[in-house]
């Protein structure tokens, strides 16, 4: 009876996501009530990466629809967030779980009539003042809502809002890449340039399969433990800062994008080399900065000190902190570096492939797939593991007899 529970608890979770998603593939596609496609916006999408931005950060600009804004604004709060919490600005440390949780739906809230407001008037959507007002209530609503599908798929669903980040990522790269193999097509040795992009994909996804379960083996000796045991081993990911710096990044560079079409085609914002530049920079620093929230050597070193636990030959607390600081640097550098060429070789991918542009996109879609669906793995092996163990202990308890 109880295997049977679990198993319907995650099929009952599976098809409340499916559910989700139908929401938001319908919401996505409802055309947005007094806008229209004008001048400046087709301009944005053919000459610009919005829709690559927008599909890594949880936003869908390719349509004028309800939820084009999507998670963007959320995403953008996070990092606040985090910021805050790190910083301790404002007491913010200090605030119950529930408190947190109020002023980031107010701060996204915030940034959803900012974003909304933006991307109206930049890009002259609406010609009356009661247009405007109308168009921007209503993406503020669809980004709340979408904001709202993917607390309720966190509770009662799989993977949260990364579940329609990953649909975004396939819904939105795939007529891309497409169009790029239809590019291709038309080369001679057609087949010979179809077998090596399948071979690089596939050396891609391996690649990062790897890389995303590498770690460097941080040792530790508990006082309690006997001498004769082994060092419990602490493992520090390589690229473990890399989802969210693809998710907040990707959502951070939709503003300057924006203020391109607000300001002109001669603004600086408008430069591709400038907007490169702009994302390795961000996406480098945000690497680093989302590397140490996940693992924060001084918490470490506060919680080895406090379980009488030390790494050998550092001595408990500052010095374990500034030893696990001074390896963090080291060891989340490769990450940092392949993460922040993946976004500027895909931001600049008309400049150095030309028609075939859309093909840098695959790097990207590759290392956020593979960890999304990492993710979604860990989740159902923690949904599943009350099966797992009791099927375990019913072979034992067989053996035994």
């Amino acid at each position: 009876m109880r295997k049977t529970s679990q198993l319907k608890n995650v099929l009952k979770r599976a098809r409340f996501t499916m559910l989700i998603l139908f929401v938001y593939t319908l919401g996505s596609n409802v055309p947005l009530p007094y806008a229209k496609i004008t001048h400046h916006f087709a301009h944005l999408l053919q000459n610009s990466s919005i829709t690559l931005l927008s599909a890594f950060s949880g936003a869908n600009f390719q349509h004028t629809s309800l939820f084009m804004i999507g998670l963007n604004p959320l995403m953008i709060a996070m990092l606040f967030m985090q910021l805050l919490m790190l910083t301790g600005l404002f007491g913010f440390d200090a605030l119950s779980m529930s408190q947190m949780n109020i002023v980031q739906q107010v701060l996204t809230l915030v940034l959803a009539v900012i974003q909304a407001t933006t991307f109206t008037l930049g890009l002259h959507l609406t010609k009356t003042l009661f247009q405007m007002i109308s168009v921007i209530i209503i993406l503020t609503a669809g980004a709340m809502f979408v904001t709202w599908l993917g607390f309720m798929n966190m509770k009662f669903g799989i993977g949260g809002t990364v579940a329609m980040i990953l649909y975004n990522i396939v819904a939105g790269s795939v007529p891309m890449i497409s169009r790029a193999v239809r590019q291709i097509m038309k080369l001679p040795n057609v087949y010979l340039w179809l077998a090596l992009l399948l071979i690089g994909a596939f050396a891609l996804m391996v690649f990062w399969i790897a890389f995303s379960r590498a770690y460097y083996p941080i040792e530790t000796i508990q006082v309690g433990l006997s001498s004769k045991e082994k060092p419990v081993i602490i493992p520090l990911g390589l690229n473990m800062g890399a989802m969210m710096m693809y998710m907040v990044g990707m959502a951070l560079l939709v503003m300057p994008t924006f203020l391109a079409q607000v300001f002109g085609p001669k603004s600086i914002f408008a430069n591709t080399r400038f907007d490169a530049f702009l994302s390795g920079v961000i996406c480098f620093a945000l690497f680093y900065f989302f590397s140490f929230v996940q693992f924060s050597p001084k918490q470490q070193a506060r919680a080895f000190r406090n379980s009488d636990t030390y790494i050998p030959g550092i001595r408990p607390g500052k010095p374990t902190q500034r030893w696990l600081t001074k390896i963090m640097w080291l060891v989340c550098l490769p990450g940092a570096i392949l993460n922040t060429l993946q976004v500027v070789f895909g931001m600049m991918g008309s400049l150095f492939l030309g028609k075939f542009a859309m093909l840098t996109v695959i790097p990207m879609n590759i290392v956020m797939i593979v960890m999304i669906m990492g993710g979604i793995r860990d989740s159902l092996i923690t949904m599943l593991f009350p099966r797992k163990y009791t099927k375990v202990m019913n072979q034992e308890r067989a053996r035994d007899n």
